[in-house]
């Protein structure tokens, strides 16, 4: 008589090894999922800390610091800076912080002449 089916023990083999695929796969579909979502922020930040920089090198600004609240989550600072790097330009900085699980910033920065 032929034993047709499985036995105990490879059923519990195959379990194992189902359990711990299993693990690895949550494990990696979390990760990028997390990835993710920080690699949306970073986007919006950059594009928070970008509208900023345009609208600051567009209007001649007078103001020598400054800093809002653009969206929700982020806040945005800069900063111009006359005679730097050398006489004659002016740099312009604009950086924009968040947090999610740890806090991040982006700086853009850009120097005009005067």
């Amino acid at each position: 008589m032929k034993n047709a089916g499985f036995s105990l023990l490879e059923i519990l083999v195959a379990l194992t090894v189902f359990s711990i695929a299993s693990v690895a796969l949550t494990l990696g579909v979390t990760t990028s999922i997390r990835t993710n979502a920080t690699s949306e922020r970073l986007t919006q930040a950059t594009i928070l800390a970008q509208d900023k920089l345009e609208a600051l090198l567009a209007s001649n600004p007078t103001l020598l610091a400054g800093s809002d609240v653009p969206r929700a989550g982020f806040t945005r600072t800069w900063t111009i800076l006359f005679d730097t790097p050398q006489p004659g330009v002016a740099q312009v900085n604009v950086s924009v912080v968040w947090a999610d699980s740890s806090p991040h910033t982006v700086t853009v920065s850009t120097v005009v002449n005067k």
